[in-house]
């Protein structure tokens, strides 16, 4: 009897041991997703599959499903998905667009004319970027695979918007939008693209099962972030929710899960020095900055706000991010390398030279009046530069009162311009006009008061002009203008990461996490 009850503790003992190898990763460990499914999680929902009607995250699983007409590259230009070519009349005001003759929905029947054009009807009205588009008076089908943007005015970046990343026009089956209209797309029988998966199985807010289209027809080109050939090399995309940093790194840590999008900085060291993982670098996620009330109050005032950009010592605000690994100084409006409206004129303009700046501050209009600091932790880690923030401005002399709320608050108090007086920020950068436009006015859309005019005549050149070198000039302008105006302070840029197991491949080095072309090996 008590011989037998050694060997079966012998024995849970050896299970437990083989068990515990496996969940820590260890040098046995055995493959714990099927070898033909790519077990990927993300912190949030994917709520629907409407890509027309959201901006939610994560919008690249919706991109395996649902296809636009054109896809950014990664350096933000424009190139072709569901259209061949397109040619622009002499006054600028007609875009004919020639569409693939190759490509078919999930349900077999070929895309036309016919779809694009009732896509674009149904995207006006419920499109959450359908507001950007405002040149466009009609689209109208000139063949089988010919259509026609008839614009009210020129509008040079029409492809350029087309192709953004979420909210904005997709193409769906004729005939699902003469059955939706403009309600939600919540059936599965409805949820059909052009994508190379399509939707097999959908548990809200648990996990979304996507399968290999077999009839795909690829772009052409080169993969490059939206642009270029979408391989789908995985049988199945297994999408899981997972909100919990934790958790979610714990799955990955275990091999229960192949890949997970948004590791937290603090623990992305301890994924590199795992054998078994990796940190993916995927480009700027947020970026850092800062903005002043020059509606009113003290920061009116152009001399007090240079004195505190005259003060900031970027690489300690940055600092207190984390790891400088995972972070870089950048003070233009956008993000650099990936997108053409990045400049480096904006860097000449911080000294970090608190002496000099203590002097402006004695001869601006600033009496001593309380400055109001608004802030929220629920944005942790642009909340971490709030701090070494707050001190510099105490430096300065300046009367100084962090004004915490909830994130939800933050977002409500923020388009009140009498709550605050300056208030720190964190987002995403796109390079599509009416995101450099929002650099300019406060979040009721109102522009600052004291913007230069000339600001409004180079958005113009930026939106309409077709040139990308005049473009290019204008934007060039554009950040001279912002820099000089000084309504707002950008630091610094904070990288996405990604955490994978080693056996994955082609992990995009772009803005998001998109899983075309991903791979188990």
């Amino acid at each position: 009897m008590v011989k037998g009850k050694k060997i079966m503790v012998l024995s849970m003992i050896v299970m437990l041991a083989v068990f515990t190898g496996a969940w820590a990763g260890g040098a046995q460990e055995r493959v714990r997703t099927p070898a033909d499914t790519l077990v990927v999680a993300y912190p949030d929902d994917v709520a629907h599959f409407d890509n027309m009607a959201t901006t939610a995250p994560p919008k690249e699983v919706r991109h395996l499903v649902f296809e636009q007409l054109y896809g950014l590259d990664a350096a933000q230009i424009a190139q072709p998905l569901l259209v061949k070519s397109h040619e622009i009349s002499s006054d600028g005001l007609t875009w004919t667009m020639e569409l693939r003759d190759d490509v078919v929905f999930h349900d077999g029947q070929p895309m036309t004319s016919a779809d694009v054009v009732a896509s674009w009807n149904r995207f006006v009205n419920v499109g959450a970027k359908a507001h950007e588009f405002n040149r466009v008076d009609e689209v109208v089908a000139a063949g089988d695979h010919t259509v026609e943007f008839r614009l009210n005015d020129v509008f040079g970046v029409l492809h350029e918007s087309l192709a953004g990343g979420g909210g904005t026009l997709s193409v769906y089956p004729e005939w699902v939008i003469d059955e939706i209209g403009n309600d939600d797309l919540v059936e599965m029988r409805h949820i059909v693209g052009t994508g190379p998966y399509t939707v097999e199985e959908i548990v809200p807010e648990e996990r979304y099962i996507l399968s290999r289209f077999d009839d795909y027809a690829q772009p052409v080109g080169e993969p490059s972030y939206q642009a270029g050939k979408r391989n789908a090399p995985m049988e199945r995309i297994d999408v899981r929710v997972i909100p919990d940093n934790a958790t979610r790194l714990a799955a990955l840590e275990a091999g229960d899960v192949d890949l997970i999008q948004a590791v937290p900085l603090d623990d992305a060291k301890r994924l590199e020095d795992n054998p078994n993982t990796n940190v993916e670098v995927t480009s700027p996620g947020y970026r850092v900055y800062y903005k002043f009330n020059v509606s009113q109050g003290p920061f009116a005032d152009p001399v007090l706000r240079e004195a505190v950009r005259m003060a900031i010592d970027p690489e300690e605000l940055m600092l207190a991010i984390g790891d400088p690994d995972y972070w870089r100084i950048n003070h233009a409006m956008r993000y650099q390398e990936e997108q053409w409206m990045w400049s480096d004129v904006a860097f000449d303009y911080y000294k970090n030279d608190l002496e000099a700046a203590r002097e402006l501050v004695e001869q601006s209009d600033y009496d001593g009046e309380l400055i109001r600091f608004l802030a929220s932790p629920g944005r942790a880690l642009e909340y971490r530069t709030v701090v070494p923030m707050e001190q510099t401005l105490r430096d300065l002399g300046l009367n100084v009162e962090i004004q915490s709320v909830d994130a939800a608050t933050f977002s409500s108090v923020r388009a009140q311009v009498d709550q605050w007086e300056i208030k720190h920020a964190g987002g995403g950068s796109m390079s599509m006009p009416v995101y450099l436009n929002s650099s300019a006015s406060d979040r009721t859309g109102t522009f600052w008061p004291g913007l230069p005019e000339e600001w409004h005549e180079m958005i113009g050149i930026v939106a309409a002009e077709s040139d990308q070198e005049l473009r290019e000039e204008a934007v060039q302008r554009l950040h001279e203008l912002n820099a000089e105006f000084n309504n707002e302070m950008w630091i610094g840029d904070v990288f996405e990461l990604a955490g994978s197991r080693t056996n994955v491949h082609n992990v995009p080095p772009w803005f998001k996490l998109h899983l075309w072309n991903v791979e188990k090996r």
